[in-house]
């Protein structure tokens, strides 16, 4: 079976390698910083946990080069990568049960968390590749919202699923269901093709490098990166506040926060990234970014203007459940108007640089940020300042221009 001869497969594996991202995403985010919260381990653990779960994110960039260049070509050109980077999603997750005790040997747990995300964000480079390869573009915004929701769908079997888990059965246990889940995913790009007939010939290294010097003496490639790293700094700031502010200071259970954060929270995720996906041919991803950036910012100034009501679980149920509906229709529109700016020879080197920007951002927010913010401000205080962050972006999205690049580079 084809990729490229058929819509529905090819939306279904897209839609299943991002839901396998997103189990471990969900644990790694939400399920072990609160494990880790919950044993009393203090805000600069929690805060590096999260980071290398994103530091490979950030540099996934050097993996684009490596994706567009080289392949097994019976495979295709993207499925070769996506079949080794899955592979070792599932066989480094086995590498978490080694531990006996991760509270006590938390430097080795970083080293895991980096490993494992390091063949995370390879897949993810390499699933990036294979949608601007195989996407139409009247079918993106669609696709990118299915896609993300599936990797919400996914943090959510990670963050509240591997959670109820963990607490039943052990840490062990809950790595173990994890890696098998990683494993059975792996099947599936196993036995499907990209395209029908001859593989392509993999391009030239000095072909890649003179598209990506024609698309970067453009405006719009550069100012969607700069989108794309700053939306996310206030949000990677409030991921670990969140955390001190739910767990260490309103006594909330491990379970609890996985429930609000990996369960609810991720389940309006799936929402959020379905309706932009719906909604963003008709309404125009600039318009649809920026009322996804305005909606979390007014969400945050709420939270902080309620400070008298923080011990009300359904205050903060309202507002825990807002955030990831906004956040998810943000980065949904964000991710195709970085879409529509690349161009499928450097689909892998383009994309990976554009997402990467966006898990800098978070690294920025968490440990630039996050403690330092604390000491600042009150609690009320980091969120009124995230706000007013939030607030302050939506001004770059007016001078990205969607069509610039296929205007003014048009496929050769």
């Amino acid at each position: 079976m084809s990729l490229a001869e058929r819509r529905w497969l090819r939306l279904f594996t897209l839609c299943a390698l991002f839901f396998a991202q997103g189990i471990p995403w969900g644990f790694l985010a939400i399920t072990l910083p609160g494990y880790l919260a919950e044993r009393g381990l203090d805000i600069a653990v929690l805060g590096s946990v999260q980071a290398m779960s994103y530091w490979p994110y950030v540099f996934k960039f050097a993996g684009g080069p490596l994706i567009d260049l080289f392949s097994i070509r019976r495979l295709g050109r993207r499925r070769s990568w996506i079949l080794f980077a899955q592979g070792m999603m599932a066989v480094t997750m086995l590498g978490f049960a080694l531990v006996d005790d991760v509270t006590a040997h938390v430097d080795l747990l970083l080293v895991l968390v980096l490993v494992h995300t390091i063949f995370n964000a390879l897949q993810n480079v390499a699933a990036d590749a294979l949608a601007i390869d195989l996407l139409d573009p009247d079918e993106r915004g669609r696709a990118n919202g299915f896609m993300y929701g599936s990797k919400y769908a996914g943090g959510l079997i990670g963050g509240v699923g591997i959670a109820h888990v963990l607490d039943y059965v052990g840490f062990r246990t809950a790595v173990l269901a994890q890696a098998a889940i990683l494993g059975a995913i792996f099947l599936i790009p196993l036995f499907v093709r990209e395209r029908g007939g001859p593989p392509p010939e993999h391009a030239k290294p000095s072909e890649i490098w003179r598209v990506l010097r024609r698309v970067y003496k453009l405006r719009s490639p550069w100012t969607a990166a700069g989108a794309m790293l700053v939306m996310t700094i206030a949000g990677g700031m409030l991921a670990v506040v969140a955390q001190a502010v739910l767990i260490q200071d309103l006594g909330w259970s491990n379970s609890q926060y996985a429930n609000l954060v990996g369960g609810y929270g991720l389940l309006l995720g799936v929402l959020g990234s379905s309706v932009a996906g719906l909604l963003a041919k008709r309404v125009g991803h600039r318009r649809l970014a920026a009322a996804g950036s305005l909606l979390l910012a007014a969400d945050w100034l709420a939270f902080a203007a309620g400070h008298a009501w923080w011990h009300s679980d359904a205050f903060v149920y309202a507002i825990g459940l807002t955030e990831p509906f906004a956040q998810s229709i943000m980065i949904v529109a964000l991710w195709s108007v970085c879409m529509s700016v690349t161009t499928k020879q450097t689909g892998a080197t383009q994309f990976a640089a554009y997402t990467s920007l966006t898990n800098l951002g978070i690294i920025i927010g968490q440990r630039a940020l996050a403690a330092n913010a604390a000491s600042w401000w009150s609690y009320p205080g980091v969120y009124v300042a995230a706000g007013i962050l939030q607030i302050a972006v939506i001004a770059i999205l007016p001078v990205i221009d969607p069509k610039q690049v296929r205007r003014e580079l048009p496929p050769e």
